[in-house]
């Protein structure tokens, strides 16, 4: 069917995809001459195709950028499948698994032998000393640097991880509506590129053959807008907002006008909004008061959303995880339960772990006084049975010896309770270039 045709035809009325965008077109377009699926441009009273005056503006290099490079486009967002897992990995049914990990930087080995993972309804708190790695380990998880060696394994290939970092990502001169409407990258894109083919078809009424090729062009937006659900974008925001605490007066108020509290709600807003399988929080509570952190707490909690969480913050972790994974000279050891959990738990390990360690080395004494009692004349064959035991307690059955950091103890002098009058002034004058500014006489 030519153009033309196409034009002439009349077609029942669907509702449009991208409702919110539309320009009026005083006609019933078909875009496709796919029998399977033919979507409609918005119908209105008019069936004949008005004459618009075209705008020269519009060069050809405007009117080519407008098409799509890629001929075959999968509207599936993020495609489907498992993940396929490295050779010799596990394999897990949901979340992420580190397996084995080790990194250095410029010799210096940070990460040596990591293992750990959370899954679905998991909240994982991250802990250990400063330089430790923790940071280093979201940066692996998040794609954001390569492991020297291990597995990171996901559970699908197309897993979505957000990652929130200590310094909030927001731009101070846009608005709130227009800050979360900056979550939806694709779906934006796509919006404007709606409105510019549209635009270009008003134009395009003396070129049948562009306007076809718009027409095409604006069939296969169209799908993808219906992909990636462009419709419902405004209805994520307006349910999301009051939910973070913001009015909808908020909406048109600048992001420069808020707090560093209330911009981190807006960057956690605009996580929340893509929807992610994985959420990484790095040290969430710097520079928040008390009531913005209490709200945090109770807010995540709501979540279903997996999450691992770095912080310094005790009664933050306490509040909020179910795992916590210590990270000490670059070992993972992982502790069911909050952080006071892993107080108790760590305290348990230490105390079995010098045990066997204790164990272990008078094993070890014993055998070397039997190898020096065994060594001459007949019992040499019962020497060397020793030996070997011995040498594999030393290298294969090695138990380590529980590293306990010192503590720092600061203790402040005891000082009796001071009188009623802590300072007293008199007399006491300010002046900046000649000119008195205090005057505290009494």
């Amino acid at each position: 069917m030519d153009l033309t045709t196409k034009l002439q035809s009349s077609f029942l009325t669907t509702t449009p995809l991208h409702k919110p965008y539309f320009r009026p077109i005083s006609t019933i377009i078909p875009v496709s001459n796919n029998k399977k699926q033919q979507p409609i441009i918005k119908i209105f009273n008019n069936h004949r195709l008005s004459a618009v005056a075209i705008d020269d503006t519009q060069t050809t290099e405007d009117i080519q950028s407008l098409f799509s490079k890629q001929e075959t486009i999968d509207y599936k967002r993020g495609g489907g499948g498992g993940s396929k897992q490295p050779s010799g990995a596990s394999s897990i049914s949901s979340g992420v698994r580190l397996e084995n990990i080790s990194k250095s930087y410029k010799g210096v080995t940070v990460l040596k032998d990591v293992t750990w993972e959370v899954k679905k309804g998991e909240k994982v708190g991250l802990v250990g000393v400063n330089g430790a790695g923790k940071t280093t380990q979201l940066r692996i998880i998040s794609g954001m640097e390569q492991p020297d060696s291990g597995n990171l394994i996901k559970a699908k290939n197309n897993m979505r991880i957000s990652f929130l970092s200590q310094e909030f990502e927001v731009s101070l001169t846009r608005t709130v509506k227009e800050e979360f409407l900056d979550a939806f990258k694709e779906e934006m894109e796509i919006s404007n590129r709606l409105d510019k083919v549209q635009k270009a078809i008003e134009s395009s009424v003396d070129d049948l053959e562009l306007m076809g090729r718009l027409l095409d062009e604006f069939d296969l937006l169209q799908r993808r807008a219906q992909a990636v659900n462009l419709d419902i974008v405004d209805v994520k925001i307006n349910k999301l907002m009051p939910e973070l605490g913001f009015s909808p007066e908020d909406a048109d108020r600048l992001v420069a006008s808020f707090s560093g509290g209330w911009q981190m709600r807006m960057s956690l807003g605009k996580i929340l909004l893509q929807d992610p399988d994985l959420l990484l929080l790095d040290e969430p509570t710097n520079h928040l008061d008390l009531d913005t952190i209490e709200w945090l707490e109770g807010y995540l909690n709501k979540q279903d959303v997996p999450m691992v969480i770095i912080s310094h913050d005790r009664a933050f972790l306490d509040q909020l995880c179910t795992k916590i994974v210590e990270t000490d000279m670059g070992v993972s050891r992982t502790f069911i339960g909050n952080y006071s959990d892993y107080i108790i738990g760590k305290a348990t390990w230490i105390e079995a772990q010098f045990t066997a360690w204790e164990k272990q080395q008078k094993e070890i004494e014993h055998t070397r006084g039997l190898i020096s009692r065994l060594s001459a004349g007949a019992n040499s064959g019962r020497a060397s049975s020793a030996e070997k035991k011995l040498e594999k307690l030393q290298e294969e059955e090695q138990v380590d010896k529980p590293f306990i950091r010192k503590q720092m103890k600061i203790r402040f002098p005891e000082r009796g309770r001071s009188g009623r009058e802590v300072v007293t002034l008199k007399n006491l004058e300010f002046s900046y270039e000649d000119k008195v500014t205090n005057n505290m006489s009494n």
